[in-house]
């Protein structure tokens, strides 16, 4: 006579204390891992050996271990690093405004800075009468990092331009002269007065305003 199966009460009695979670195939056929405050009637558990498949702890990666410093000595280099990382204008740049074309200046200086001290190294080197073809090969590489960097940042400024004839930089500007109008009023300037003002102030709008106006805003970087 075959033996029967345990039943479903059974099975769950057997699941060891230390499980968090238990494998069953649902009411659709799919295959879950269960709390065990959480299994329905309609689910069946899924055995091996005839035990509930079980697992402990949370399901996922394995958190990462967190290292500490062997020495005090190398934790304190670590503190000043992460300082020095905390104060970095590129790091702050990358951070909070990565889209800011303010990230490829900072690059700029940085670089600079660097191909000015491969530059010091190289006139040491010829100073002491070392090889100094490696050192000029450096800087060569980083004056034309530079210079491909320097051509980005034109390209970012070009595309910052602002397009004056959009129906968004019009509505815009009709906002500003809005503001400004009921500012006038507010501040008991009479209505003959603010009418003056923006007749005047619409003859000046012509093609040479534009034009000053585009220069102004090139130049403001």
């Amino acid at each position: 006579m075959p033996k029967k199966s345990p039943s479903k009460k059974t099975l769950l009695a057997s699941i060891p204390s230390d499980a968090t979670r238990v494998k069953v195939r649902d009411e659709f056929g799919a295959t879950k891992w269960r709390e065990l405050d959480a299994i329905f009637d309609t689910d069946e558990l899924l055995l091996k050996d005839n035990a509930p498949i079980t697992m402990k702890g949370k399901p996922g990666r394995k958190a990462a271990t967190k290292l500490e410093p062997s020495t005090e000595a190398t934790a304190e280099v670590i503190r000043q690093k992460n300082l020095a990382l905390s104060k970095d204008p590129i790091s702050k740049l990358a951070e909070c405004s990565p889209e800011s074309p303010d990230v490829l200046h900072e690059v700029m200086k940085a670089m600079s800075e660097e191909a000015a001290s491969i530059a010091f190294e190289r006139r040491e080197a010829e100073r002491k009468g070392k090889e100094t073809s490696n050192l000029s090969m450096r800087r060569i590489n980083a004056l034309k990092s530079i210079g491909d960097t320097w051509l980005r940042r034109k390209e970012q400024l070009a595309g910052k331009e602002v397009d004056m004839d959009s129906a968004v930089f019009k509505a815009l500007f009709g906002f500003i002269m809005d503001t400004f109008k009921d500012s006038m009023s507010e501040s008991g300037v009479r209505s003959e007065m603010v009418e003056t003002v923006f007749a005047k102030m619409g003859s000046k709008l012509d093609d040479d305003w534009t034009s000053e106006a585009r220069s102004r805003m090139k130049n403001a970087e």
